[in-house]
């Protein structure tokens, strides 16, 4: 499936984001062949990847059966997810969690209101910020700073606000 400016029900705003209402699901990969940041009122799925020129993000949750790719950032309300890699020139950054069997690779930061976790490699250029813990598969590699367990809830103390890899 093919998001391009024609595409039905896509509005554009003021500030010249796209804007989709309701949910973008496919049966198939999504590839968002637009000139600014794609923003949908609902969730993201797609069987296969997604892949975008600009930026996504989503009220919901964005969910791949393969990978994520933006040249700007990725966002979502709720979480990111994905088989493989979850990868943005920008910043990821979820309401909840962050997950992937492969790497998630930021060019700024990662951030999650509940935990990231990757199969291989976490890297970000400047930080990594985590509501509950962190943890990759094989390295993390951060510029600046990592946080875990920055989440204040109180109901929350089963989960595990620890930094966990093979090498930091």
């Amino acid at each position: 499936m093919k998001i391009t400016k024609d595409y039905p029900g896509l509005t554009r705003a003021e500030n010249g984001y796209y804007i989709l209402n309701g949910d973008l699901i496919s049966d198939e990969g999504v590839e968002i062949d637009l000139d600014n940041l794609l923003f949908v009122d609902g969730s993201i799925k797609a069987k296969h990847g997604i892949q975008a020129r600009a930026g996504i993000q989503s009220r919901d949750g964005i969910k791949a059966g393969l990978g994520i790719t933006a040249e700007w950032g990725i966002k979502a309300g709720g979480s990111i997810e994905a088989k493989y890699e979850i990868e943005a020139k920008n910043g990821i950054e979820a309401g909840k969690s962050i997950k992937t069997r492969g790497c998630i690779i930021a060019g700024t930061f990662i951030k999650a209101g509940w935990n990231i976790i990757a199969g291989d490699e976490i890297e970000a250029e400047y930080g990594i910020v985590s509501g509950w813990g962190i943890q990759a598969g094989t390295y993390i590699d951060c510029g600046k700073r990592i946080f875990a367990g920055t989440s204040v809830c109180a109901d929350d103390d089963d989960c595990d606000k620890t930094i966990q890899c093979a090498e930091l």
